[in-house]
């Protein structure tokens, strides 16, 4: 039986946030410059950089000052997202006149289906370059894009080869190009993996290709299966359609303080504006939360995580509370204040599955929260999401939020991923 040729491409735009900034201000493209987070609230790192700004070795997510010593004439511009989101629906809206198959992946990227629409490879490089001129034509950006049979290789190609270029892993000679590339490389093997994976000398992913399967999955879990498939290729994930939302695998919210927090007082009244922040959003998504995880960083900027599995699903703060406060006196040692700390659920499930019912008063307690924390979301729709607040929230804590993002939107505070 036929079977046609898939093929993928996957569009990242380049130095995103910087290039976007240089559209209005075009005397910046030939000196190093950053888009930088607010240092005011702390939130002072590098959020993107222009090619100059790269030669100096200047890397996304390091301190400003970091950043400084290595160029002291480093220019650095406030991050305006409401430009950024203009500009990823305008090229969004140009890809679609492509495929209708277009699936976000962050505000920069997309994943594009041109599965019969090419014929080969050939023609999609013919197709990639008319993409990539266009994007520089009429929005002055450029972009790289990869193109492969799976969306994984395609993402793999994209971040081969930059600035405004095409990659191409075929189905007939990926293995040569791509076994040899860092296993961190590969889509979702983050530093905490790589290290872990070197650890058993898996380098390349051409290693965790050649690894046994059964192997991998105990030492690394369901993940690791996962990993080991992309390694050999065998991605088949479809593109979503244009406009599909994906349903959040997590919702999370953290928080950097203006001053490091000493004391539990503290902790627990900004633990509570969190929970009470992601119960909100879970009950928007109409979901619930399986596992709770808090995410503590010290003022050294020392990092740890730990989480718990709920008794059942909730999408009730003063559950999530609980959990998270307890997580947090079990867990650190206040030998540091601490500069930031997020809650996040994960392990969410519908909330319209069923659950094992209690004969005793802890279910009738559950419908009245749940009949209360529904009268509250509704005004706070209708008159301001600070209308209510809690006892625990009385007195003022100097802080300044900083949602959790999305695949596909990493500054939306929706859906939490």
């Amino acid at each position: 039986m036929f079977s046609m040729k898939r093929i993928i491409f996957h569009i990242d735009q380049n130095c995103y946030f910087a290039s976007v900034e240089m559209i209005s201000r075009p005397e910046l493209r030939d000196v190093p410059m950053a888009v930088a987070g607010d240092a005011k609230v702390r939130h002072g790192i590098i959020l993107a950089k222009n090619e100059p700004a790269k030669k100096y070795g200047i890397k996304t997510a390091e301190a400003i000052w970091q950043a400084q010593a290595k160029c002291p004439d480093l220019v650095l511009v406030d991050a305006h997202h409401e430009k950024y989101v203009f500009y990823s629906k305008k090229l969004r809206e140009m890809y679609s006149e492509y495929t209708d198959l277009v699936e976000p992946f962050g505000l920069d990227e997309c994943w594009l289906d041109l599965t019969g629409i090419v014929c080969d490879y050939a023609q999609a490089e013919e197709l990639a370059l008319e993409i990539r001129n266009r994007v520089k034509e009429e929005f002055k950006l450029t972009c790289s894009v990869g193109i492969s049979f799976n969306k994984v290789f395609a993402k793999l190609g994209s971040d081969y080869k930059k600035p405004d270029a095409t990659t191409v892993f075929s189905d007939e000679d990926w293995q040569e190009k791509v076994w040899p590339l860092p296993v961190s490389d590969l889509l979702f093997v983050g530093k905490h993996t790589a290290e872990k994976l070197s650890k058993i000398n898996i380098n390349t992913i051409g290693d965790l290709a050649g690894t046994d399967e059964g192997y991998i999955s105990r030492y690394l879990g369901r993940a690791g299966i996962t990993l080991w498939q992309y390694a050999n290729g065998m991605d088949d994930s479809p593109v979503a359609e244009s406009g599909y939302k994906r349903t959040p695998k997590s919702i999370g919210n953290s928080t950097t303080t203006a001053e490091d927090m000493t004391s539990d007082r503290q902790i627990e009244k900004t633990l509570h504006m969190l929970s009470e922040s992601v119960a909100g959003r879970l009950r928007k998504h109409s979901l619930k939360g399986s596992v709770v995880q808090i995410t503590v960083r010290d003022r050294d900027l020392g990092i740890y995580e730990k989480q718990r599995i709920l008794y059942k699903p909730t999408d009730d703060e003063g559950v999530i509370f609980a959990a998270a406060k307890e997580l947090f006196k079990e867990s650190y040692d206040w030998k540091k204040g601490v500069r930031s700390i997020g809650v996040r659920c994960t392990k969410l499930v519908s909330d319209s599955c069923g659950e094992q019912l209690s004969i005793f008063t802890e279910t009738q307690v559950a419908e009245r929260d749940s009949r209360l924390n529904k009268a509250i979301d509704d005004l706070n729709r209708r008159y301001g999401s600070s209308v209510i607040k809690s006892a625990a929230e009385a007195e003022p804590v100097p802080v300044k939020n900083r949602t959790a993002g999305t695949m596909s939107d990493p500054f939306h505070p929706e859906d939490g991923l």
